[in-house]
């Protein structure tokens, strides 16, 4: 089992007007979440959405740089370390301003991934 990913630039993906990395699935894990490492470049801002499905939940962890994660219409200014926690339902981007990229790990979680774990968990203890 692989207990080490490493970082390469290579395997980031466009989506959701970031470059990312889903860092879910990992082969031989099914977490009750899913997670990413994301990179929104210089003057640019994600795709303004609602998670879907509707019951899904989000944190992001700022990772390197500054930034502004737009809730709902709100500016939250956040920067390396802070933890911003996205409730069901509401609207949210992050806009980058300044002249640097911002990093960050965002973690998800909804009926959908609980639901993946608790089988997983129920065929394990099944045997």
């Amino acid at each position: 089992m692989e207990y080490v990913k490493k970082f390469e630039t290579s395997k980031l993906k466009y989506e959701y007007g970031l470059d990312g990395i889903r860092t879910f699935p990992w082969e031989g894990i099914v977490p009750p979440f899913g997670g990413g490492y994301c990179i929104v470049r210089p003057g640019t801002s994600t795709l303004n959405h609602v998670n879907i499905p509707d019951d899904e939940d989000e944190m992001f962890i700022a990772v390197q740089g500054d930034a502004v994660v737009v809730i709902d219409g709100i500016d939250h200014p956040v920067a390396q370390g802070d933890i911003v926690m996205i409730p069901r339902g509401l609207s949210h981007f992050v806009r980058n301003d300044g002249p640097n990229a911002f990093h960050l790990y965002t973690i998800w979680w909804s009926h959908v991934d609980v639901d993946a774990y608790r089988r997983q968990e129920e065929q394990t203890a099944a045997g």
